[in-house]
């Protein structure tokens, strides 16, 4: 199994297309994660927060159909072996954390974090675990743990950890990301998406940065022989209309599943089901230190 974690501090955007959903979407072996306690450090706004659960699910569902999926929240021994860790990991160690660099004000989840997903990782008890290249920092981390966990309570735990080494640049230069707020939902419509792509400059440079977003998205020969052939704000509108055309049947189906609310609910409530009962032989030592 192939697990693909995401956070729901926003929704998906194309930057989450590229890295986590395009390839996986021929794997026919995967769980998908949605982190919602990740999300907390990041937004203190929970209407927020569970409006996006349900739109990820929604999108996810339109790509995978009937796949496991399952909440972070709705299974105690992540936070039970989330505290075990934090108990015993030392303190002077934090300063490594990439996620403490250069930061002058950060809130203890925030530290937390690679702790969190260590014990995700751990939980979740898969082979194989879907990381996006902004990750990296954290497999060390996680390995390190992982190797003393094992020796304590002489549990042999290996991970293979599938790097997707894609990165989807924005109009400015920078990862499209939902805290740079350079970030755009992947069910946009026509007018949102042109008025995305107006926000990419008219210099060459620039016009070519449009094109390789497209050709990330969906990579095509007649796009680019387009490209040359046709002035910026032409190809603005071409882009707009082929992106909004191919993903119009999903986004059909995503706001479908937003009309079926009942139907997303029982889907998650198998997931975690699954989940619950995975983790009830990975966890015999953690309910054995709770029940003393």
């Amino acid at each position: 199994m192939i697990l693909l974690g995401i956070n729901s501090s926003g929704i998906p955007h194309f930057g989450n297309f590229i890295s986590l959903i395009k390839p996986s979407i021929n794997n026919k072996k995967k769980r998908i994660f949605l982190a919602d306690l990740h999300s907390i450090c990041k937004s203190s706004n929970f209407d927020f927060l569970i409006l996006n659960k349900i739109i990820i699910i929604a999108t996810f569902i339109s790509f995978f159909k009937k796949k496991i999926i399952f909440y972070q929240s709705n299974n105690k021994n992540i936070l039970y072996f989330f505290w075990l860790i934090s108990c015993f990991y030392n303190k002077n160690k934090i300063k490594y954390f990439h996620i403490v660099k250069n930061k002058l004000f950060i809130s203890i989840g925030k530290i937390c974090y690679p702790l969190l997903m260590v014990s995700d990782i751990f939980s979740n008890n898969n082979k194989y675990i879907f990381l996006g290249i902004d990750q990296i920092q954290h497999i060390e981390l996680i390995n390190k743990i992982i190797k003393k966990i094992s020796i304590y309570f002489k549990k042999n735990v290996k991970y293979n950890f599938i790097i997707n080494n894609k990165i989807l640049y924005s109009y400015n230069k920078k990862k499209m990301s939902k805290s740079l707020k350079n970030d755009i939902f992947i069910y946009s419509n026509y007018f949102k998406l042109l008025t995305f792509f107006n926000k990419f400059k008219f210099t060459f440079k620039k016009k070519k940065s449009l094109l390789n977003f497209f050709l990330n998205i969906i990579y095509n020969n007649k796009i680019i022989n387009f490209f040359f052939k046709n002035n910026f704000y032409i190809f603005k509108k071409k882009i707009s209309e082929i992106i909004y055309f191919i993903f119009y049947q999903k986004k059909l189906n995503f706001f479908y599943l937003l009309k079926n609310i009942d139907y997303l609910i029982n889907i998650v409530n198998n997931g975690n089901k699954y989940f619950n009962f995975i983790n009830k032989f990975n966890f015999n030592f953690i309910n054995k230190f709770i029940n003393l």
